[in-house]
């Protein structure tokens, strides 16, 4: 009766510790916040620049946006349009690529005299051309065609200037002057106001070069090797069995950069149809379109 409870009795002998497996949510909680962290420090820290700030991330962000004038704010132009509208082909190192396009790094072209650079992206470039000691045989369109005097003379300053570059820069005077004297045959605003649409889509046509690839009449040009269209480029002609004219603006805007290949283990076809969204402005984009609904209406069949 005088026993005391078990709850009271002292223990038999000293406590010990033993091992106990974490549970998993411990760990998986750890990891996450781990990752988090890093997520956190990688888009914040400036990685310990001290002239890096928020919101900004890296020391390239906050020179982006950064005041810019005089020879800086022409560079920064130059760089952005060239990413938009050149560096898919020539590379964003101005090296080029193989079987695609030629480097502007170190080319002879790139430091000639500015009439001379500026005609390839204001009337393009057909058939073959030596550059850096080897032979091209490639067309370009006239990507530089719609871009106003101002940014084509900051592309070609920046490329002028690049990856070892040592030319001058290029005024817009000079793009103005240089645009005169390659467009010379070009319809007038006041004949461009008497023709009709597809007239003056067939004008876009040719502006754009178009016809260095796709033929005069649009039925197919150049060969384009390993490309699953009979390995050339295709005909403009049956666009209207395919596209109503918004699907075909839109992909006329969008490009085409991976061409389906005849073997799919070949090279990479060498032609494609580039982005022509920030180059063909939406009215001439409209007339392109009609020109191009014109050579075939839908439903139509033509006797070859």
């Amino acid at each position: 009766m005088n026993d005391e409870p078990n709850c009271c009795r002292p223990p038999d002998g000293e406590p010990t510790a033993a091992s106990a497996p974490v549970p998993v949510w411990l760990v998986v909680l750890t990891l996450a916040l781990v990752f988090l962290g890093a997520v956190y420090f990688d888009r914040h820290s400036g990685w310990f620049d001290r002239q890096v700030f928020a919101p900004y991330s890296s020391a390239e962000t906050l020179a982006f946006y950064q005041p810019k004038s005089g020879a800086a704010a022409l560079a920064a132009r130059g760089k952005s349009v060239y990413d938009s509208v050149c560096g898919i082909c020539h590379g964003g190192d101005g090296l080029g690529k193989p079987g695609q396009a030629p480097p502007l790094a170190a080319s002879e072209w790139v430091t000639r005299d500015v009439n001379s650079l500026a005609r390839v992206p204001l009337a393009g470039l057909n058939g073959p051309i030596q550059v850096a000691g080897h032979e091209w045989n490639l067309s370009m369109a006239p990507m530089g065609a719609g871009l106003s005097d101002a940014d084509l003379a900051a592309v070609l300053t920046y490329i002028r200037a690049a990856w070892g570059n040592q030319g001058s820069p290029v005024s817009e005077a000079d793009m103005k002057a240089a645009r005169a004297a390659i467009s010379g045959n070009s319809p007038s605003a006041a004949d461009l106001a008497k023709m009709t649409p597809a007239e003056r889509g067939h004008a876009v046509f040719k502006k754009y070069g178009c016809f260095q690839c796709h033929g005069e009449d649009g039925k197919g040009g150049v060969t384009n090797p390993n490309a699953k269209t009979a390995e050339q480029v295709p005909s403009l002609v049956y666009v209207a069995d395919g596209y109503n004219q918004a699907e075909l603006i839109a992909f006329v805007k969008r490009g085409e950069r991976v061409i389906p290949r005849m073997n799919p283990n070949g090279p990479e076809p060498p032609h494609f149809m580039p982005k022509w969204d920030p180059i063909i402005n939406d009215a001439e984009m409209s007339d392109l379109a009609a020109y191009l609904f014109s050579l075939k209406p839908k439903g139509e069949k033509l006797d070859f």
